[in-house]
């Protein structure tokens, strides 16, 4: 239960970093929603985890269901995302740098795969 805990302190330390950036960032007219983004990840992923924490403590065939078929949704969606990306890089509908690319696509991937296991952990 502590380790829960540690999580959820965690994700509202990681929140507090995200609404300084984020007033800051507004304050200097510089703002990157890319970094935004990524520290929005990083929120979402520890109290994400500090949810599904009870469920993955056990390590039962439900919690390895529940990984397995997160991950298999997440892959999916990793592929699209991906496919998306190259067709609106190629068809110039974005003009962003490969950095805020890869951040773009690595909070989608965080996001993705703990909001499946999340749904996953519900339903099962």
């Amino acid at each position: 239960m502590a380790l829960r805990k540690v999580y959820f302190i965690i994700g509202a330390l990681f929140t507090m970093i995200l609404l300084m950036k984020a007033f800051f960032q507004i304050v200097t007219h510089s703002v990157s929603i890319t970094e935004l983004l990524m520290w929005g990840a990083l929120s979402y992923l520890s109290f994400a985890a500090g949810y599904i924490y009870p469920h993955f403590k056990e390590k039962d065939e439900r919690a390895n269901l529940i990984k397995q078929k997160g991950m298999q949704y997440a892959l999916y969606s990793v592929l699209i995302y991906c496919v998306i990306t190259l067709f609106s890089i190629q068809f110039s509908a974005v003009a962003l740098s490969a950095v805020e690319i890869m951040r773009i696509l690595i909070s989608l991937t965080i996001i993705t795969t703990f909001t499946s296991w999340v749904i996953l952990s519900k339903k099962y």
